[in-house]
């Protein structure tokens, strides 16, 4: 693999090119996407983990609409 940076910019990033064989690109691209899959779940966790999914139940077992739904009003699709 070889690196250049090609230009600094005054915020103080830079633009790199990257040069890799077909051996570093896939093991280059396969760890971003394990990476990014890593980072939703954390990421999803974090909302799954706040909610409280203990008491669902909004109708009974006998209503029109049965257990845990809610009628709609007229007009709400």
């Amino acid at each position: 693999m070889n690196v250049e940076m090609l230009e600094e910019h005054d915020d103080g990033s830079a633009t790199y090119t990257f040069d890799l064989n077909w051996e570093e690109r896939n093991i280059l691209l396969n760890l971003g996407i394990i990476t990014a899959l890593k980072n939703g779940i954390e990421e999803g966790a974090k909302y799954v983990g706040n909610t409280d999914l203990g008491y669902t139940q909004c109708g009974t077992p006998d209503s029109v609409h049965g257990e845990g739904e809610q009628p709609r009003e007229s007009g709400q699709s």
